[in-house]
Formats: structure tokens, sequence, C-alpha cells
């Protein structure tokens, strides 16, 4: 009995220790159940919800009773049950009519966004949508379609009622096993379908002058279209993206070279646009109202600077599209202006707990995404970095300009750190000279291209705003010069193959742990992160992948995927080979299969005897031979992986295995998992 005694009371004493840290454990317990949520691989029923919900309820009336260490634990639990009720109750309120097949026809709807696909063609997204003779019950919500041919000679507006006829289809799944899940975010934004027409679009009805609901969206869309008007054509994309979160006007080749350089943050509306924006905003204003000594005298011109600032904030947050990063850069900084008001400290990891909890209130799957991760990876060990250099003293005698470099370099490689492992799981890139290309370029944008879009923004309604859009002009050229440089250096990015599931979440919640908790415990972090690192380097790539409509199929030949196809199926084809880790071109790919594969085309007969180790029937009339997959495996299954063990033996596991049974992919549910096996060995 004295030794549990003893357990029970070392236990207590180790969860009281972390009293300090409650609300960081509360913000990871949230995060946990969301996590839980979306890892489960089948759909949760009405009485899970209530019992879990119950649950929570339970946990946090237990912890009411006890108030000590075990209370905690208690309340981080019920936080963490609450997360996984509360990302059910989310999936099921965007629930809407998801296309079931596909469909050709005439289309109807109304215009509320207009941007750029993948491949560079014009894209609109309906609602309000009629489609040809289907009922309307059926119909979904909303469809994103791309114009090509003609279509894009002319665009809508935004809010007008056009007409066209486009081939639609469901969102597509993973384009492989454990690959990202385009219909899940298709279901959060509640799109039930996407296509692409080749016909003009027709305007059946101009958008009303009086309010629809648009409106922010409209000015939105006249904003961007005035900078882009007004500004060279190689700076305005990337002006319209950091002020109006517009990415309709930026060409590949500048994205791709601000990834190279690892400067691709710029482009998102974060917590650098947003500080930048809202400390510039604080510091003028109160700079102003300070010529006037009866202000300073009579009023609290700091905190009067402080609720204009989260005006200022709250406008530019609805201007740039309310993305996640730019939620949670406003949270922050409304944070740290309502510390101001309050006289208290702001910039803590306390307030960014508090904020990472707000904004997955408001979208619990924005933890699945890369902003959400790499705002709050990069933030939070700028806090942490930050807040240690603080108690330097002997940085307090450094020049005011040395103080400045040193905190810009740490400041890009503090972010570059926390963020690098991010970008490696879903945009499989590692640059190597982001640190040089942040510390010429970040100071550009906070002296240079953010002052001159406030100006523009004080002048515009006088017609002056050409002055603050020709600061800006020279500002990005200066950034998109200093990216090419470092983009062209040798040896500047790094390709990285992507993880297997769960990594990036064991190695995210094994930071953490270490992080938050307090004592020596914290040390055994160390031991889940060197194993999922260990089990991205050296877990294997499939050696066979085949798209879930039959057509391309890619081989690992020697460390390098061969394609069946040099066209076609394009999408699939780039996400295998950046998946690799070698993100060549399809048609570089292509090349001649093994002799130990054989694929059947249309009309062709099957090969007798069986002699090779895999038959790809691409036809609805051939017959499945030696272990194959026909049209009607490879819809069920949604594409294919398979990889070989030490015996030879090919292992099949399948999209539709991974992805299971959610609501995002409801209308597939009579499918059934398959698994698969092949016993023939390579040559």
């Amino acid at each position: 009995m004295r030794h549990w005694s003893w357990i029970w009371a070392a236990v207590t004493a180790a969860l009281q220790a972390q009293a300090q840290n409650f609300m960081h454990w509360t913000a990871l317990g949230f995060g946990l159940g969301i996590a839980a949520y979306f890892g489960v691989s089948r759909e949760p029923g009405v009485a899970v919800f209530w019992a879990v919900s119950l649950s929570a309820g339970l946990c946090a009336g237990v912890a009411v009773r006890l108030r000590n260490g075990i209370a905690r634990l208690l309340i981080v639990i019920a936080v963490a049950v609450a997360g996984f009720s509360w990302s059910q109750y989310r999936a099921y309120s965007v629930s809407g009519p998801v296309l079931s097949e596909r469909f050709y026809g005439a289309v109807q709807g109304r215009v509320i966004g207009i941007d750029r696909s993948l491949s560079e063609k014009p894209r609109l997204t309906l609602d309000q949508l009629v489609l040809g003779a289907l009922p309307q019950h059926v119909t979904p919500n909303r469809l994103r379609v791309a114009l090509h041919g003609s279509s894009q000679e002319s665009l809508p507006q935004i809010g007008d009622i056009v007409q066209l006829a486009a081939h639609l289809a469901p969102p597509p799944g993973p384009a492989e096993p454990y690959g990202y899940d385009f219909q899940r975010q298709a279901w959060f934004a509640r799109l039930g379908a996407v296509g692409y027409t080749r016909s003009p679009v027709m305007l059946w009805r101009a958008a009303p002058v009086e309010r629809d609901g648009l409106t922010v969206q409209k000015w939105r869309r006249e904003i961007g279209a005035h900078i882009a008007a007004h500004m060279p054509a190689r700076s305005a994309g990337v002006a319209v993206a950091i002020t109006v979160g517009d990415r309709m006007y930026l060409d590949r080749d500048v994205q791709q070279t601000l990834r190279a350089a690892n400067l691709s943050h710029l482009l998102a509306i974060s917590g650098l646009h947003m500080g930048l924006l809202t400390s510039l905003v604080f510091f003028f204003t109160r700079a102003l109202m300070s010529c006037l000594p009866y202000l300073i005298l009579n009023w609290p011109i700091k905190k009067i600077a402080a609720v204009i600032s989260m005006g200022v904030g709250a406008a530019y947050l609805l201007l740039s599209g309310a993305s996640v990063a730019t939620e949670r850069a406003y949270i922050m900084a409304f944070t740290i202006f309502a510390a101001v008001l309050l006289e208290r400290r702001a910039v803590t990891l306390q307030a960014l707990s508090i904020t990472a909890i707000l904004v997955l209130l408001l979208r619990p799957e924005a933890l699945l995404g890369p902003g959400f991760q790499m705002s709050f990876a990069a933030t939070g060990l700028l806090i942490i970095v930050f807040n240690g250099m603080s108690q330097w003293t002997w940085v307090a005698r450094w020049p005011g300009v040395a103080t400045y470099f040193m905190g810009s370099v740490v400041s890009a490689a503090v972010a570059g750190l926390a963020t690098a492992p991010i970008a490696a799981v879903h945009f499989n890139t590692l640059p190597h000279y982001g640190i040089l290309a942040n510390v010429i370029a970040v100071p550009i944008m906070g002296f240079v291209v953010m002052p001159s879009a406030i100006l523009a923004a004080v002048l515009a309604p006088f017609g002056g705003e050409s002055l603050g859009l020709w600061g800006m002009a020279i500002g990005l050229g200066a950034i998109l010069d200093v990216a090419r440089h470092v983009a062209d250096l040798p040896y500047s990015i790094s390709h990285i193959k992507a993880p297997p599931p769960k990594v990036l979440g064991i190695l995210a919640v094994s930071v953490l742990f270490g992080i938050f908790w307090q004592g020596r415990l914290r040390l055994l972090a160390c031991i889940p992160a060197a194993l999922a690192l260990a089990l991205w380097v050296h877990f294997p790539r499939p050696d066979v992948l085949i798209s879930g409509d039959g057509r391309l199929v890619g081989v690992m030949v020697q460390g390098s995927r061969v394609l069946n196809r040099a066209k076609g199926t394009g999408f699939v084809a780039r996400s295998w080979l950046e998946n690799d880790g070698r993100p060549i071109s399809q048609k570089a790919a292509h090349g001649a299969m093994p002799s130990w594969v054989e694929i059947v085309g249309k009309g062709a007969h099957p090969v007798q005897p069986c002699e090779k180790l895999l038959v790809v029937v691409q036809d609805w009339r051939s017959e499945l031979v030696c272990g194959g997959f026909d049209l009607g495996r490879l819809a069920t299954a949604g594409g294919v992986a398979g990889w070989f063990d030490k015996s030879g033996r090919l292992h099949w596991t399948t999209v539709r295995a991974t992805i299971g049974h959610r609501l995002w992919n409801s209308a597939e549910l009579r499918f059934t998992n398959s698994h698969h096996s092949t016993d023939r060995k390579p040559p």
C-alpha cells in the first residue's frame, strides 16, 4: 500500500510541476483530439459524438472537485476529447451534396471566386448552382471549374451569374496511398465538384449593384486588378498576393524561385505582414499624436494607437481573404495590443497557445495544413529563442545596427529551422540558403514594401496611390532579384522523398513534449523524434504505383521512377515524382517498362501464359490475368501501391484502404477496402 502511495505522490507532484505550462498542454490536448478525429479510418456515428461529449464533461466535472495536478491532467484530457467531438461537429456542419459521377452539360452558377489552377488556367468558383436536369437535392453547393481554350478570353466579375458547358467530376482522392487528400480539403471548402470547360462563359445576369454578400470579394478583386494595371508585371503578382491575398496574377516561375530561396512565406499574408503593418500603424499613430502636447497630457495615446492598429489589422484580415495564417496572425496581433490596453506582457507562449485554440475552434481542419503548422512552429520557436536572448545582458551594449543585424540573422535561422521539416513533408523541398535570402529580403519587406503599401492605401482616396505603388515595385523588384540570385546558387535546394504516415505528427508531439514538460522526463522526447527521423530516411518509396484510372503506371528501377506515359494524367505523375524526391518532368521520366511488367492496352488480348509479374488491364473488355488489375478493381481501389519484401513478395496497399470511410468520401462507401499480394519475384 505504501508503494502505491509513493507512486501516486510522485505522479501528482510531477503533474503539479506542469502548472505554469497548463495553457500549453491545453492547446496540445485540443490539437491531439482533432488529430485523432481525422486519423480514424471510419466516420464516428452520432452515438460516438454524444459519448465523447459526455466523457469530456465528466472529466471536467471530476477535475473541478479534485483541484490538484490530477485535475489539470483531467482538464487536458477533457479538452482533447472536446477537440475530437468539435471536429466531428465541424465536419457535419459543412456537409453538402457531392457529385456521385461524371457530369457533362449546362451549368449555371454565381461567381464567388476567381483564381488560377496549377496549370496556370483561370478558374472560377461557383455557387447557387443549376446542373442541367440534376435534382436540386443532389446538386453540390459549390464547384470549381478551370477555363481552357476560348473560355478564358473574357473573365466574368465576382457576383455575375454565368452559364457554361462543363465537364465535371467528384473531387479526386489521393494520387497514391498516404498521399495528399484533396477530397478532404474540398469537403471543408464545400466543393462538391471540380472540372473544366472549353466553351465560352456566357453572362446570364450581371452582378447586382446592391449588397449580395460578396462585397469584400468584389473589393479584393478590384484592388488586385488596379494594382496589377499600375505596376510592372514582374512585381505586380507579388504585390497583389501580399495585399489582398489573390494569386491570380502570380507567375509559377516567380513562385518556384521564391520557394527555392525559402522566401515563399512572403507570399502568405501571415505574421510577418500583419506584424509589420500593425506595428507601423501603431508607431506612426503614436508618433503623430505625440506631436500635440495636449494629447500627450490628457489622452492615453499609446492605448489609442493600439485600438487603431487593431482596426487596421481587422480590415487587412478581411481584404486578404482571411486565410488560416492571416487569422492566426491577426489573433496574435490582437492579443498583443489587448495586452497593451491591459498593461500586460503580450509576446509569450501562453498567448500563442490561446491563439492556436481560437484558430482551431474556427477551423479544426487547419491543423492538417502547412499554413497552420509552419506559422505556429516559426512563431513559437522565435518566442522561445528571443525570450532566452533577452537574458543576455551583453547584447544590450551592442550598437543598434549590430543588434538589428543579429536579430535578423537569428530570426531567419530560427524560422528556417522550425519550418524546414514541415516544408520537407508537404513540399518535398529543403532550401539551403534560406537564411541568406531572408536576412536580405525581410528588411526590404519591412522598411520599403510595407511602408509603401500603407502610403498607397492612405493616398488612394485622393488618387495619389502611384507613389506608394512605385515604392512597392522597387522593394519587390529587389526581393525578386535576391530570390533569383540565391536560387541560382549551386546546390540551392534539396528534394526530399515523402515520409511515411504519422511521421510529422510524432515529430511535432515529441518536440512539444520536450518544450512543455518541466523536469528531466523531457529528455525522453528525443527517443520518438529520433525514431521518426530514422523511419523517414529508411522507409522505401513504393516499387510499383498504378493510378486509379489505370492509365499511368510507375515502376522503381534502380532508384528512379519510370513511367509508361510521356503525357496525360499529369497531376498524378507530378505527385508521384515529387514524392519520390525527384521532381523531373513526366516526359523525362517516361521509359520502357521492365520485363517483369506487362501492360495490356485498350482492345488488346491478355498475355498468356502468365509469365509476367503484373498485368494492368486498361479496358473493361479484357480478362483479368496473372494478379493484375482491371479498371473495375482500380476504380474500387482508387489507385494502388506495391512494395517488394525480402522474399520477393509484392504487397499491395490501396488508396481506399488508407483513406478509410469518411464523410468526404461517403459517395464511395460502396467500395470495400482491398489488399492484394502476388508471389512472384522480379528478375
